[in-house]
């Protein structure tokens, strides 16, 4: 369907195995294989302190500004679709890299924003956003590149970058959510991507949470400002619009694939979601 790219195939390097890069834009080679739509086997931070640029997230346009942090979360469809021009830092880690140092795994849950669940993924920086982690960012920077550099000393700082990047998310997004409500959440992602094609229902997922239905919904509700059944939604119709982009299937049987009972339901079903019918979409975007 598409390619998912790693790292090291984001610079050109794809013979090198590579779990974590930062990298100021004005210095980057353009990769070669963005101008199309692929996926991440890793998170990606943007830091765009000058210029602007075009991003396509899952099949939704966004236009970033100077001071603004953006992110894109492994498995999500992306398309850089302005590269020239720009200044800032590109920050790029895999979950591995991340996670090798700290016995609690949970804790890349609870950076919320990471998931990319929200309607804007993006965060406009105030002047005392930026002096609050520019000199990490700095720090980070300048230790990747030294000949002696640390992986312990990069991981600790990348922690320190976003936790205090997510102090500023949940300040600018009202958000009270509690660390148990994020792994949650997070839990409940995981399992949707196993079975969103099986027509769980809610209670379903709940039971194999091992918490109530209600829950489930308040801890969902809080992090995302969504439903389950919406969040289950939306990650059907991204597949059905992988499916109709990038495939070959004919309607039907893209209806049997995600679980439907007819095609007629499952067109009904897109068309409300999306606002065009499926085959309008595949014509759109031929």
């Amino acid at each position: 369907m598409f390619k998912t790219i790693s790292i090291a195939d984001l610079i050109n390097q794809s013979h090198k195995q590579i779990d974590f890069l930062v990298d100021k834009f004005e210095d980057m080679v353009e990769p070669e294989n963005i101008e199309f739509p692929h996926t991440h086997n890793f998170y990606e931070i943007l830091w765009i302190t000058n210029g602007t640029s075009g991003q396509n997230i899952d099949y939704k346009n966004y236009t970033i500004s100077e001071d603004t942090l953006f992110f894109i979360s492994p498995g999500q469809l992306h398309l850089f679709e302005e590269w020239e021009n720009i200044q800032g830092y590109a920050i790029l880690f895999t979950e591995q890299f991340f996670l090798q140092i700290f016995q609690n795994k949970n804790i890349l849950f609870e950076l919320s924003y990471l998931d990319n669940f929200h309607e804007n993924p993006f965060l406009k920086l105030k002047n005392e956003d930026k002096k609050a982690i520019e000199p990490i960012v700095d720090l980070l920077y300048q230790e990747s590149k030294s000949s002696e550099k640390s992986t312990e000393t990069i991981q600790a700082l990348l922690l320190v970058l976003l936790r205090r990047i997510q102090k500023i998310f949940s300040a600018k997004n009202n958000q009270n959510s509690s660390k148990h409500q994020m792994v949650i959440f997070k839990q409940f992602k995981n399992l949707i991507e196993l079975n969103f094609a099986k027509n769980l229902s809610v209670s379903d997922y709940a039971s194999q949470l091992h918490i109530s239905t209600h829950h489930l919904n308040t801890s969902i509700k809080t992090i995302s400002g969504k439903t389950p059944t919406e969040i289950i939604k939306k990650r059907i119709i991204l597949e059905a619009q992988q499916l109709l982009h990038f495939s070959e299937l004919t309607v039907s049987q893209i209806t049997d694939q995600l679980g439907f009972e007819d095609s007629s339901y499952f067109a009904r079903y897109f068309k409300k979601q999306v606002g065009v019918s499926p085959l309008e979409f595949r014509k759109s975007i031929s």
